[in-house]
């Protein structure tokens, strides 16, 4: 069973009126804690989860708007302090400290032991700001030995190390959005992702968490749309290989029904990475929205050679085949997507209307039902008139 532990962001500085002696230590206080979670989870030995401390209330610091905010605090937990924290269930240990992030990096690391009520491990790291990859192994090296494992050994996603700071701030503001916390400024939000690509075009978490952040924007309405494509613009105008920045620009295309603008993306997008088989679904989603089934057809079917479960591709594939009149072939697809686990009223629908063509009438009124039941509506008007029709005239099936 894994050693679980809950990490909590580490403290800050602040000066005698109990201001942070800098804004930005707060964001590496929780930015280096989240490096340590995700560095400490290991299947089947380690696992860690990072705290989010939350609260309504002035931004970091007391300078910003009034808006829900992060909790920054300045001095860690008394060890009966710690152990009176109320963890989720099977979490033994509460990893917590202190963090500077200046022209050094300075890590004290507390790790307690809630059910012995003591503390595991004090240990304090001190380097220069260009061993900050060290420092975070060293910390996570120690924390492994106290727990009695081996320090889980992972590449770092860019040797750069200014690179590397530049994401932390990107991480720290997508949990912001994540986490409804206001920011100061949510034009400004892709900044950081932005400043790590240029200064290490091959920093590709990097990329792909902005890219990740846009589609939060443009799709889950965590900001503006425009600032979004913006984002997207600009990390082609860095890394102009950066084939899913047309991707997530697809996605943003297709949301807004401009499915033509979508195609030329997708294509672009495969033009410079021929093989990569997430966008073959999505071109036939982009075809099938013109109304161009047949050409539809060959990308959904490229789709599933790569990925034979990929129910997205499966229920457009269906489509695309119906509008075909290739009736058979496209209840068998949507039969495949059900087989996945789908549970989607738009599928029992199509599947009725199929049924309804090739004269079956009786498995064309039970998928009618389940669709019903799936959007939670009650069996009434023109399916209680088809099925008195059918008992009155004769219809298929036994009275």
């Amino acid at each position: 069973m894994a050693k679980q532990m809950l990490v909590f962001p580490f403290t800050v500085s602040v000066d005698g009126s109990g201001r942070m002696l800098d804004q930005a230590q707060g964001v590496y206080a929780r930015s280096l804690a989240r490096m340590l979670a995700e560095r400490l989870t290991a299947p089947p030995r380690l696992a860690a989860s990072l705290a989010a401390l939350t609260a309504d209330g002035p931004l970091d610091g007391g300078n910003g708007e009034e808006g829900h905010g992060w909790i920054v605090a300045s001095q860690p937990w008394t060890l009966d302090e710690a152990c009176h924290i109320g963890l989720p269930e099977g979490t033994e240990y509460v990893l917590h400290g202190s963090a500077e992030l200046t022209d050094r990096v300075r890590l004290r690391i507390l790790l307690v032991d809630s059910p012995e009520h003591k503390l595991a491990l004090d240990h304090v790291v001190v380097r220069p700001r260009n061993e900050l990859f060290s420092a975070l192994d060293e910390a996570a090296r120690e924390i492994a030995r106290a727990l009695g494992e081996d320090a889980p050994a992972a590449p770092w996603p860019t040797r750069d190390v200014e690179a590397f700071v530049a994401y932390l701030r990107g991480r720290d503001m997508s949990a912001a959005h994540e986490a409804g916390v206001k920011v100061p400024d949510p034009k400004r939000s892709f900044d950081p992702y932005l400043e790590a690509a240029r200064r290490d075009p091959l920093f590709i978490d990097a990329q792909d968490r902005m890219l990740a952040l846009a589609l939060d924007f443009a799709l889950g309405g965590q900001g503006p749309v425009a600032v979004a494509r913006e984002g997207c613009e600009k990390l082609l105008a860095i890394d102009p290989l950066a084939h899913k920045a047309h991707v997530a620009l697809a996605e943003m295309d297709l949301a807004e029904g401009d499915p033509v603008a979508a195609e030329a993306r997708l294509r672009k997008a495969l033009a410079l990475r021929s093989d990569w088989s997430p966008g073959f679904e999505r071109l036939g989603t982009a075809l099938t929205r013109q109304e161009r089934y047949a050409e539809a057809i060959p990308w959904f079917q490229k789709a599933l050679a790569e990925r034979s479960d990929d129910a997205d591709a499966l229920q457009g594939l269906g489509v695309a085949l119906a509008e075909c009149g290739h009736l058979e072939d496209a209840e068998r697809a949507w039969k495949a997507a059900l087989s996945l686990g789908v549970r989607s009223p738009h599928i029992h629908d199509n599947l009725a209307k199929v049924y309804a063509l090739l004269g079956r009438g009786a498995e064309a009124r039970a998928q009618r039902a389940i669709s019903r039941r799936l959007q939670g509506k009650s069996r009434f008007g023109l399916d209680l008139f088809r099925k008195a029709w059918e008992w009155l005239s004769g219809g298929t099936g036994p009275r």
